[in-house]
């Protein structure tokens, strides 16, 4: 009985952290960019996923090639989601930098959440949802 009840507690901590709610589908709408040389049209209609709880994005966007991406805040009925990963030349190929950072509104009701993904002078826009 006493190991039943501990067990039922660890589950609704578990509940309760939102990194343990499911991964993220995202579908990219619109793309802007500061550079007329921008490719980022090629992505409007492209998927990508996103593991929750690494900020790992797979599909047609990525944010991780040499490093590892940071998650800064797993979203609640508060906050959006965020991740982060940054890359300096000497960690790359020394071809330059990069910058990506990921947010999801997390805090909406809707099943349907807005995101936006910088990757370095290209934005992204579109919706995620879990699966």
């Amino acid at each position: 009985m006493k190991s039943a009840g501990i067990a039922a507690v660890i589950a609704m901590i578990g509940a309760g952290n939102a990194w343990a709610s499911p991964d993220y589908r995202c579908t990219v709408e619109k793309a802007v960019s500061a550079s007329a040389s921008s490719l980022g049209h090629m992505y409007i209609g492209k998927q990508f996923k996103v593991e929750r709880k690494s900020g790992l994005m797979a599909g047609a966007l990525k944010n991780s090639y040499v490093t590892k991406p940071q998650v800064i805040d797993y979203g609640s009925s508060e906050n959006s989601y965020k991740v982060v990963t940054t890359m300096r030349i000497d960690q790359g190929a020394g071809a330059g930098s990069s910058l990506f950072a990921l947010t999801i509104d997390e805090y909406k009701d809707e099943a349907r959440k807005p995101f936006v993904f910088l990757s370095d002078n290209d934005v992204y826009l579109g919706w995620c949802e879990h699966f």
